[in-house]
């Protein structure tokens, strides 16, 4: 065992004392020294990370330091339990990334942080060219079929409608039409174009 006074370490020690009498008699008696861990280890996760998505792309390459949790005893492991590592392609909204560190005693600590990604790039469209066709004979009009345009965006779900103007395949009169169309991407924004 050790002497009185001693650090001791976490567990148990037991200490064994013998005496011997002038003529070598001897006796011995023992104690155990029981030190417990019940300190709960500590992790300190960095501050939240905000930014625009990467261009042309409805992510962001992100990269941070990830947490090493702390503890009196030594053999304690941090792992991550939520959201994704440094240097992953984040997607736009928000990812909470949580780790937690496991100290030799099965004290646990956690801590988290968000990636916020927000899309800040406008859709786009473009409309065909501008379209030029004589009357049909004995009307005052002519049917008129074209490609309506469809809006692209770097994330999902963006919507395209036609907000002014006739639909291909419509009878267009005498004159000139304009026909516009509006994409409306998921952030909100929009883009129009018109022939």
């Amino acid at each position: 065992g050790l002497a009185s006074g001693a650090t001791f370490p976490v567990g148990t020690t037991t200490n064994a004392f013998r005496v011997t009498d002038a003529v070598g008699n001897s006796t011995t008696c023992s104690f155990n020294v029981n030190v417990s861990d019940i300190q709960l280890p500590t992790i300190t996760c960095p501050a939240n990370v905000t930014g625009n998505n990467d261009p042309g792309l409805c992510s962001k390459l992100v990269t941070f330091t990830a947490p090493t949790g702390t503890d009196n005893c030594p053999s304690a492991t941090t792992t991550q339990t939520a959201g994704l590592a440094s240097g992953a392609t984040f997607p736009v909204g928000s990812t909470t990334n949580t780790f937690r560190v496991t100290a030799a005693n099965g004290a646990t600590a956690t801590c988290s942080f968000n990636v916020t990604v927000t899309d800040n790039q406008a859709p786009t469209i473009s409309c065909p060219a501008n379209i030029s066709v004589n009357a049909t004979t004995g009307l005052c009009a002519a049917a008129v079929t074209y490609t309506a345009p469809v809006g692209t965006d770097n994330c999902s779900g963006s919507t395209t409608a036609q907000t002014s103007g006739l639909a291909s395949g419509a009878t267009f009169p005498v004159g000139s039409t304009t026909n516009t169309f509006t994409v409306t991407a998921a952030n909100g924004q929009t883009a129009s174009c018109n022939f």
